[in-house]
């Protein structure tokens, strides 16, 4: 998958992420989530014009998908001023397969929620 870019509020795009997947039972797990990181370390630096201030809006999680293979699929979701866009990066050429299943699962639920 391109890297993808979506007119729609992030965390919305994560929600409507897990749901699909989840409902495929699959497992996912969010393993960095921006706003939270921010809140416990405020001086991280960000390029948004809001930063450090409550119209913030800026967004980065790092998805896990698990499944059918030993190592997970990553999804990346950056999202700021009501857009969000996604990437996932290849680790390796194991679990192509299930990778692919993944896609078409995040593209099927993205092309869904419009």
């Amino acid at each position: 998958m391109e890297h993808l870019s979506w007119h729609k509020n992030c965390e919305a795009v994560i929600e409507c992420l897990r749901q699909a997947l989840e409902a495929h039972h699959l497992r996912v797990l969010c393993t960095f989530d921006l706003q939270n990181a921010l809140s416990i370390l405020p001086r991280i630096a960000c390029n948004c014009p809001h930063h450090d201030t409550p119209e913030c809006t800026c967004q980065y999680a790092i998805l896990l998908v698990y499944g059918t293979t030993p190592a997970p699929v990553l999804i990346v979701v950056h999202g700021r001023d009501g857009w969000t866009s996604l990437s996932m990066p290849q680790l390796d050429d194991s679990g192509a397969a299930f990778r692919q299943q993944v896609e078409a699962i995040v593209l099927n639920a993205l092309h869904a929620s419009k």
